[in-house]
């Protein structure tokens, strides 16, 4: 049994970096019976970095100047002035060394980075790095990682150590080091001069469909061939695969039930099993029938976990994918526009390019319509007022026209 925030979730919900409570039914055993996963806490609220100005020691609060923060891609002015609040025991590094805490009074003056949580709407710092010498920014994919001497090397041929110190971002929760695979795409902090540096902060653009190996969910499009009951075929299709569109020319066979959420498109309704079934969504186009009314059979999206068909979207017309992209994200806000309807605002978006085979960082939010995206979170179908900001999105968009939300 798998638990998040009280709620039964599959186990393909746990991500690289969640905090858990494992259970077991005997003290000697290692066979896990129930999994709590802590909820969204875990995620960080953004990475700051600024000067060091003060150290209040007995109210557990530091002072920044000049903070940034590292949004859209790169670090945006944020305030002049901020206190966040810090515990005795947080990580605190410096030349890859930890520190403790009530040694910060002697780098007054210095730049650091930190990793921010909200805690009861206030900033609290998870990990910090203080910047020992020269700054260096880099935004590529890491060819190589060598673990036995903790680097790893960029496209660029630039060679990066990291340490225990490092703060490592991924899927917004804070990792470490062993998350690391060649072919990510990362922005990367590095401190250090000429060719030796050490890592300050490694940022991973990289997010997919399924967080782990235990997902088995997928993404498909295609021309409805046959609907019968608990049965679907569809013909001419493509599935997403590496954040791309992948065509077949072949037939594909799902099924689903009475869970399975079905949704025509044309109506902006959903329907009932029976209705899939009895209302030509799908027919044989050569028959003198289909011909005399008309008919042609509709095109679907439909998000699967393993050949069990999850949500399913009907229309009368095929989309052009080619003009699609994957677009990751965090939803900064909602909007319930009176012009184009229901959107959402993502921060720190990401598109996929295929041309470059990398993630490509948007300088600016990122605004995607919704009114006729399916729209999934923990394996259920979700209304557009269920989402909320700071949700992580894994979407596919024609610009914007969104077809397709997964919260993270």
């Amino acid at each position: 049994m798998v638990l998040k925030s009280g709620a039964n979730v599959p186990l393909s919900t746990l991500y690289e970096g969640d905090r858990v409570q494992l259970y077991f039914d005997e003290k000697d055993t290692t066979i896990v019976s129930r999994i709590n996963i802590e909820g969204d806490s875990v995620k960080i609220k953004g990475l700051y970095k600024g000067n060091l100005d003060t150290q209040n020691l007995i109210d557990n609060t530091i002072l920044l100047k000049n903070v940034e923060v590292f949004q859209n891609g790169a670090w945006r002015q944020l305030k002049s002035i901020l206190q966040i609040d810090y515990t005795r025991d947080v990580p605190i590094y410096y030349s890859g060394q930890r520190l403790p805490a009530n040694n910060l009074k002697y780098y007054h003056g210095k730049t650091v980075y930190i990793a921010v949580k909200d805690f009861f709407g206030k900033d609290i710092t998870e990990q910090m790095v203080i910047k020992s010498l020269y700054e260096t920014i880099f935004s590529d994919k890491i060819e190589e990682v060598n673990f036995y001497a903790s680097a790893f090397e960029l496209k660029n041929k630039r060679n990066v150590d990291f340490s225990e110190g490092t703060i490592f971002v991924k899927n917004n929760r804070l990792v470490d080091g062993s998350a690391l695979t060649p072919g990510q795409d990362a922005f990367v902090v590095a401190d250090g001069r000429g060719a030796k540096a050490l890592a300050s902060v490694v940022y991973i653009y990289n997010q997919d469909m399924n967080n782990s190996n235990k997902g088995q969910y997928y993404l498909y499009s295609g021309k409805l061939d046959m609907v019968v009951e608990n049965k679907v075929v569809f013909t001419d299709f493509f599935i997403q695969n590496q954040n791309e569109w992948e065509s077949f020319d072949d037939e594909k066979e799902f099924y689903y039930d009475n869970d399975t959420f079905i949704f025509d498109l044309e109506e902006m309704e959903q329907i009932t099993p029976e209705q899939f079934i009895t209302e030509h969504y799908a027919v044989d186009e050569d028959s003198s029938y289909a011909r005399r009314y008309g008919l042609k059979s509709w095109y679907a999206y439909a998000y699967t976990e393993g050949d069990r068909i999850v949500a399913i979207a009907l229309k009368k017309n095929m989309d052009s994918l080619l003009r699609q992209r994957v677009t990751l994200g965090t939803i900064e806000r909602l909007e319930d526009d009176l012009h184009v309807g229901k959107t959402v605002i993502l921060r720190d978006a990401r598109d996929w390019s295929s041309r470059n085979e990398k993630w490509m960082a948007k300088t600016l939010p990122v605004r995607i319509r919704v009114e006729k995206a399916i729209l999934i979170k923990d394996d259920k179908v979700i209304s557009w007022d269920e989402l909320k900001p700071g949700d992580n999105i894994y979407s596919v968009r024609d610009d914007f026209e969104g077809k397709f939300l997964l919260v993270k």
